[in-house]
Formats: C-alpha cells, structure tokens, sequence
C-alpha cells in the first residue's frame, strides 16, 4: 500500500470517529497541560530560589544563634552576644577571610516627613556593603569617623525611597527620625533581591553599629550576627573553621552560637526545587500513563470492531506491515492531537495561574518535552493493539461476527 494511501485511509478514520477520537485524548490532553505547567512551576521555583540569594555568593558566611542547642530555653537576656571584639579576634586569626562585618537586627517606629511606619534598622560594622554585594546608586558609604564616633547618619534601600520620596537624589540629606534621634540620609542603595537569612535590603535603613549601641535602639531581644566573605570558594570550609576555633576560644559557651555558609543553603534551595520539579513531573508521567492505557484499551476495541475491514483490506493485497502501520499510525495521531491541544490549553492555564502564589516560568524545553512525551506515549501503547491487528488471518477475520 502507498504512503499517501495509508495516511488517507487514516485521516477518514479519524474523521469518522471524531467523538472516540477526542474522547480518547482526553488522558493525553490532559497529561500534556499537566508536564507543561509542573515544568513551569518547577523552573519559576528554581528561578525564586536563585533571585532569593542573587544578593549573595556562595562564598559568604554566618555566625547565628543556635536555637537547637538552647535546649528549650529562650531567655535571651542571658546569651553572651556577639561584640566587635569578637569581630576583631576573628579578623587578626583568619587567613582565609576576606572581609567580615557585624551586624544586628530590629524593628523600629521610624518618622520619613509627616510619615511614621514600622521599618528594619541594620546597625552595621565597616565591610557591610562589600561582604553582601550592595551597590550605591547614589550618595556614599558611612566613613571611617562615622563608624567610629556613632555619628547620625543612614544609608536606605531603595524600597524606602521609591515609597517616600520622589527620587534618589531627593532622598539625599533628608532626615528620618528612629525614637528621639534625627539621622542624615547619606547614601541609596541599588535594587537588590532579598538575600538569605532574611535580609531585605530594598527596604531596610543601615546605620553605623557604633550610634546603634550608643543611640540604644537594640533591645534584650536582639542577637547580632556576624557575616563574613572567604577569599575563595574554595576556602569557605577552611574559613568556616577558623572562625569556629576563634569562637571556641574567646567565648565563654561558643555552642550557643553556629557557622553557617550561604553556598550550601543555595545548593540545598535549588535542590529542593528540582525535586519538587521532578515529583511533579512524575505525577504528570502517571497522567499520561493513564492516557496512553486508554488509548490501547479504545484500539483494541477499535480492532474488534473493524475486523472484518481489516480481512478485506489483507484480502485486496494489504501486507501485515501495512495494517500495522495504520493503526500505529491513527494511534500517534492521537498523540499529536492531544498534545497539541494540551499545549493550548496549558498556555490559558497559565494566564490564570499568574493571579496565584505559584511561581511560574514558561519555556519552549516544557512545551517540547511535553509533546514529545504525548507522542511516544501514544506510540508505545499503539504499538501493541496495531501489532495484534497485522496478526490477524483474512480468512477468520472475514467470517468475524
């Protein structure tokens, strides 16, 4: 039989049975939406897990509380805190260090104008900028004098500045007052990501660590940090190390305190996304599975029902491969219509996605691999129905009631 013969008689096959035809691929439709939005989900988390540290390297390192080794107790007032000190001991017995800054947290009531609202304040040591990637857009860094005599200054993300002022440059020698105290704006920080350990940058004020301390704008509830930057990535460990014996050493409980890096919460981040991504699409495979099981069940079906056309068809000269091929073939079509029109439907699909918390990222690898994978699976189940189909003899399948 030829080429152009075999594909008509399964173009009027399928145009037949329209009805069997797309009831048949639902499961594929479906299966295919399913591969293609899981992929998107799975990359938009790879992708959140990669904007959420991009304000970071894998080289950066932390020293924070260790809740685990509190044991139950959380009477903060009585932990030996981090100092500079500290910070300095460190330094002096590092070498694989390249920097390290400390830092502590809180929130305060902060007055921007005629405006009060609730704002992080950062005191901050020398090498804050340098260790966590902050860019200046506009205006400068706290000097030398300012970190060591307290003087009132701040730096703002730039957050704050696209939501109380008009610009960058109007933001500058503006005032904002944090309890009693007035401090100068001085500098504006770049957009940037949030970083780990829940730094966010874009609207967080920095002041120097000194007026921090002398301003009292901690309280008993604040835990500083330190954050460090190793020389090379592959000197994070020796760093981390180091770090640990100094702590060891000077602090009178260094357990109560542990050291952390930012490389391998990335890794661990990025590595729970894939696996989320690859959970999906495994329960996206079973769908298809499913769809490709029916379309087996509906072919063998299709075959007892067309027995006797097929006795005629190997009567008139048909070869087994030829019968074989046309009902392999009417079953890849299906594949095809049915992933073409899941494709469809997942791109509507992600047009109502976006209103949710889901992370998406479309791609044209999901699409791809989302059909291919409707096409074989329809190939793969075919196969078998088309292969029993050929076997069968002209003689019994013509006198087939």
């Amino acid at each position: 039989m030829k080429s152009i013969e075999l594909l008509r008689m399964v173009w009027i096959n399928m145009m037949q049975n329209k009805f069997k035809v797309i009831l048949t691929s639902l499961g594929i439709i479906v299966g295919t939406m399913t591969i293609v939005l899981v992929i998107a989900i799975g990359q938009g988390a790879e992708q959140q897990a990669a904007a959420q540290f991009s304000g970071l390297s894998a080289d950066t390192i932390y020293v924070n509380l260790n809740y685990a080794a509190m044991g139950g107790e959380f009477d903060f007032t009585k932990i030996e805190r981090l100092t500079e000190e500290n910070l300095n001991q460190i330094k002096e017995e590092s070498t694989a260090l390249s920097d390290i800054y400390l830092r502590a947290e809180t929130t305060k009531e902060v007055g921007i104008g005629r405006q009060k609202e609730y704002l992080s304040i950062v005191g901050v040591t020398e090498g804050y900028a340098d260790v966590s990637n902050l860019l200046f857009s506009m205006g400068s860094d706290f000097s030398i004098d300012d970190l060591e005599e307290g003087t009132n200054v701040a730096v703002i993300g730039n957050g704050i500045v696209e939501k109380y002022f008009t610009s960058e440059a109007d933001a500058l020698g503006q005032k904002i007052k944090i309890g009693e105290d007035r401090y100068e704006i001085i500098g504006v920080l770049q957009r940037n990501e949030d970083g780990l350990q829940g730094m966010n940058h874009d609207n967080s004020i920095y002041i120097p660590y000194t007026t921090v301390k002398e301003n009292k704008i901690l309280d008993d509830m604040v835990i500083p940090q330190i954050v460090g930057k190793a020389k090379k990535l592959n000197m994070v460990k020796l760093a981390m190390k180091e770090i640990e014996s100094t702590l060891d050493y000077y602090l009178n409980d260094s357990d109560l305190y542990i050291v952390e890096d930012a490389g391998s919460r990335i890794d661990a981040a990025t590595q729970s996304a894939r696996t989320m991504k690859l959970l999906l699409v495994s329960v996206a495979t079973i769908v298809l599975i499913v769809g490709g099981i029916g379309i087996m069940n509906v072919l063998f079906v299709t075959i007892k029902e067309r027995t006797k056309e097929i006795g005629v068809l190997k009567a008139l000269g048909s070869t087994s491969k030829d019968i074989m091929l046309q009902f392999l073939l009417e079953s890849v079509s299906i594949g095809v219509f049915g992933g073409a029109v899941g494709i469809i439907l997942s791109l509507g699909a992600m047009n109502f996605m976006v209103y949710t918390d889901l992370p998406i990222a479309q791609s044209i690898e999901g699409k791809v691999i989302a059909f291919i994978f409707a096409v074989l699976t329809s190939t793969v189940f075919g196969f078998y129905p088309a292969y029993k189909a050929s076997q069968l003899r002209p003689v019994e399948a013509l006198s087939y009631e």
